[in-house]
């Protein structure tokens, strides 16, 4: 699982990132032809591939990106690690990856691909913390692109005018950002939401005595409050161009439920 804490009227979420444009389209097969843990675009691997000893956190949509034009249907398959005490996996297809905005946004969208490949049938995988700052995601959400963003809706009613419009402002990449993040769907696990108060006392007693478990904490902490702060501009900017904020559903609620929660959460940037 990739996780996104964040902040949210003082509890701490943690938020799970997952595709939408995944299936799964088989399960406990093993085929002579597909290695586990592999991505497959038409006969293309990318076990086989020099993109799999690039050591890039991108390797894995620059793969797919590069044989894309080959493939028609803009699909390709995903093979996920092997069961414990067997040798078949999992099969995932995915399609329709988004055209690339900047590297930051692939570096995610290649976080999600790789924790496919790494799922354990039946066991999943381990969850691995992701930092929106760190990866760069708020270099594009500036205020000053925000700003000239809103003014240019607020002026022009026409939707058929904001390419040329953004285009010509410079901000097209906030449109594009706001359009890759659509791409994903956003998933609270309820049973981890910790009130951050108690959170915060827990971080003081370890601080006393400063132990590496402080540190982790600690690290945890600023990166949700980092999380919420870009968070906060994604679905503003949502807001600002699609008329409603970005959807954060729980998993044990049906996503309408989760509306009033995400229009809370925006009114940080209002404030």
């Amino acid at each position: 699982m990739v996780i996104l804490p964040i902040v949210h009227k003082n509890h701490i979420l943690n938020v799970e990132i997952r595709l939408k444009n995944v299936e799964k389209v088989r399960s406990g097969v093993k085929y002579d032809d597909a290695l586990e843990s592999d991505i497959i675009i038409n006969s293309n691997k990318f076990s086989e591939s020099s993109f799999n000893v690039a050591n890039d956190i991108s390797a894995e949509v620059d793969f797919v990106r590069s044989k894309s034009l080959l493939n028609k249907n803009n699909s390709f398959l995903i093979t996920t690690k092997v069961e414990r005490d067997s040798d078949v996996y999992d099969v995932y297809e995915v399609s329709n990856i988004p055209k690339k905005v900047n590297d930051n946004l692939d570096k995610l969208y290649s976080r999600l691909l790789t924790d496919i490949r790494k799922k354990i049938p039946k066991v999943g995988n381990r969850g691995k913390y992701v930092s929106l700052k760190k990866l760069g995601i708020d270099k594009t959400l500036t205020s000053e692109k925000i700003a000239l963003l809103q003014r240019i809706i607020k002026d022009h009613r026409d939707q058929s005018e904001w390419p040329l419009l953004f285009e010509e402002a410079g901000i097209m990449d906030v449109k594009d950002t706001i359009d890759f993040i659509r791409e994903f769907d956003c998933v609270i696990l309820s049973e981890t939401t910790i009130p951050e108060d108690n959170f915060l006392d827990t971080l003081k007693v370890f601080g006393n005595i400063n132990t590496r478990e402080y540190k982790n904490l600690n690290n945890y902490y600023k990166m949700a409050i980092n999380n919420t702060e870009i968070f906060t501009r994604l679905s503003y900017v949502h807001k600002l161009v699609y008329g409603k904020p970005l959807v954060i559903v729980q998993s044990n609620q049906k996503p309408k439920q989760l509306y009033k929660r995400v229009d809370e959460v925006e009114k940080t940037l209002d404030e």
